[in-house]
């Protein structure tokens, strides 16, 4: 008898990335909302604003993506074979 057996993996990655500063006072957007307004609409639209590198970015959800990672934790790391 012949079987294709596998090992499998799964596991959670979390990256903590490099901040990028920005100034409040250059988006418009974000004129009279308080600090947990302005977070929470960062959280939902920083792929529709302006970077604040706009030389190599084209929204400030990219440029967020594409900062260093400066820690990662993998965890929920499980492993299992399977057969076929």
């Amino acid at each position: 008898m012949k079987i294709n057996v596998y090992a499998t993996e799964s596991f959670v990655t979390w990256l903590v990335r490099e901040p990028v500063q920005i100034d409040t006072n250059n988006y418009p957007e974000l004129e009279g909302l308080s600090d947990e307004e302005v977070k929470e609409y960062i959280r939902e639209n920083s792929y529709d604003m302006r970077p604040t590198n706009e030389e190599w970015y084209e929204s400030l959800g990219e440029e967020l993506d594409d900062m260093e990672v400066r820690r990662d934790k993998i965890y929920n790391q499980e492993s299992d074979i399977i057969f076929e």
